[in-house]
């Protein structure tokens, strides 16, 4: 069984780059606390100059992970498999609605920082309120979606669930069988995966990992920590204390999941806005991580062209399964 889709952190710079932050042990330790310096409102109007979009950006380690087309295609075919092997136990079963989008838009948007000075003058490090609504609403309707029976959970999970969930269905089905028909090890989800070839959607736990390992060793970069050292004079001139971004990133003050917007989370938003605009501190950054990235690359190469043939292979099992139709009422 999937995990439960909720969203339970909302980061102010870039999920993914928090994340990696947290993996890899990095963090903002023994820097100042950020907040007004002497002297210096911190609720101040600051011009500001936009840092770039990094929406659009790459970086090489891509290369061997799903793009979003492939992505989708694979959910796809991985719903119409499990559905047809649910059908071949007598028993229908629909994949709960894609969540909508909040936040960053992909895990580039926001893996330097937040860019939209627009949204910063009424959200701070916050998504906007909108759609953070309607990611709720999505999870409400959702949780009021009917469930499964236990012996029907059984047969999509196997014997992967919780001991709980196991426990709470009936003998037969804890005996391994459903109306007299052998349940899988690892239910229909593993025989759909099984199928494709891919567990995860294609994506590469290697590559995952190396892309974590990235984000915060490109921060002991030189030039990124010449321009983080910029970026702290920026920030402290405006009235802020901060060593660097990272422990911008780690202000609880402003809340890894929705909170009320204060004067200082918007007048920090905006003030780190122009010091990344000003500085062109994504480029440096980006600029290292590619660096980075395009290293391990050559450390790995092998390993990670046998992962994107079997990425490759499991599109093509993909399309092959949707071509076919599997599932069709």
């Amino acid at each position: 069984m999937p995990p439960s889709r909720r969203r339970t952190t909302l980061l102010p710079a870039t999920a993914l780059a928090a994340v990696a932050l947290a993996a890899s042990g990095c963090s903002a330790g023994g820097a100042p606390a950020g907040g007004p310096a002497a002297g210096r409102s911190p609720y101040r109007a600051v011009a500001v100059e936009e840092p770039s979009d990094p929406s659009g950006w790459t970086l090489p380690l891509m290369t061997y992970q799903p793009d979003e087309e492939q992505r989708r295609t694979l959910v796809r075919a991985e719903q119409t498999l499990v559905r047809s092997c649910m059908k071949g136990f007598g028993l229908r079963w629909e994949p709960s609605a894609e969540l909508p989008v909040v936040g960053p838009r992909n895990a580039m948007d926001w893996r330097y920082g937040i860019h939209d000075a627009r949204l910063a003058a009424t959200r701070g490090f916050q998504p906007e309120a909108a759609q953070q609504e309607r990611y709720e609403r999505a999870l409400r309707a959702e949780d009021a979606e009917p469930r499964l029976s236990p012996d029907a959970e059984v047969v999509l999970g196997g014997s992967g669930l919780p001991p709980e969930a196991l426990a709470a269905a009936g003998p037969e089905v804890r005996a391994g069988t459903f109306h007299g028909r052998r349940i899988p090890e690892g239910g229909c989800f593993t025989v759909a995966r099984d199928r494709l070839g891919t567990s995860a959607y294609g994506s590469s736990q290697l590559v995952a990992r190396l892309s974590g390992r990235s984000f915060p060793e490109a921060t002991k970069d030189p030039a990124v920590k010449a321009v983080f050292g910029r970026w702290s004079a920026c920030m402290k001139a405006e009235g802020f204390t901060y060593a660097d971004p990272t422990a911008l990133f780690d202000d609880p003050r402003f809340g890894r999941e929705p909170h009320p917007v204060t004067p200082l989370e918007t007048s920090t938003a905006l003030a780190d806005i122009r010091c990344r605009g000003t500085l062109r501190l994504a480029e440096t950054w980006h600029a290292a991580e590619t660096r980075l990235q395009n290293r391990y690359i050559e450390e790995n190469k092998e390993r990670l062209e046998t992962e994107r043939r079997a990425l490759d292979r499991a599109v093509g099992n993909a399309r092959k399964a949707l071509a076919e139709g599997d599932g069709r009422s």
